[in-house]
């Protein structure tokens, strides 16, 4: 099982449950330190189960919410969103391409796109080649007093 710390829909980090009780909060001695206002020091724990994972609130100021409801104790299925602050964290329950992720090993992965997407994808991809601000670079030889002299009359 694995958390992934989102924001504004970025992945910032990831996390393997590797422990019973996973804390979640805005100080540093969290497992999951989230520096936002909005975030209780001491948020939400999880709690991981052989049943599974339970999300719990620890009566924090503004609530935790899974997929937009507003929660207190919660059994997490595999590809919810948790709510805290500004940030989101999605629970896996396996890695999504080759089984459980270990933090100390890099994996491979096959992705399968359909036609229509990896068509969408070129578009977006050339578009983007093609709004990209195109830069010159000119070679300046140097000039002397007499040539700035000369350029400030305007005749250069």
């Amino acid at each position: 099982m694995r958390l992934v710390l989102k924001f504004d829909g970025q992945d910032v980090q990831e996390f393997v449950l590797s422990k019973e009780s996973i804390t979640i909060g805005r100080t540093a001695k969290n497992d999951i330190s989230i520096d936002n206002l909005a975030v209780s020091s001491l948020h939400a724990t999880v709690n991981t189960t052989e049943n599974g994972a339970v999300l719990e609130d620890m009566n924090s100021t503004n609530g935790t919410f899974v997929n937009d409801k507003k929660i207190h104790h919660h059994n997490l299925k595999d590809g919810d969103v948790i709510g805290i602050g500004k940030h989101q964290i999605a629970f896996f329950t396996e890695s999504s391409f080759s089984g459980t992720v270990d933090s100390g090993e890099q994996s491979e992965a096959t992705v399968m796109m359909s036609a229509d997407f990896q068509q969408q994808l070129q578009k977006e991809l050339s578009k983007n080649k093609a709004t990209a601000p195109r830069v010159t670079v000119k070679k300046h030889k140097k000039i002397g007093f007499w040539g700035k002299f000369m350029r400030m009359l305007g005749f250069t």
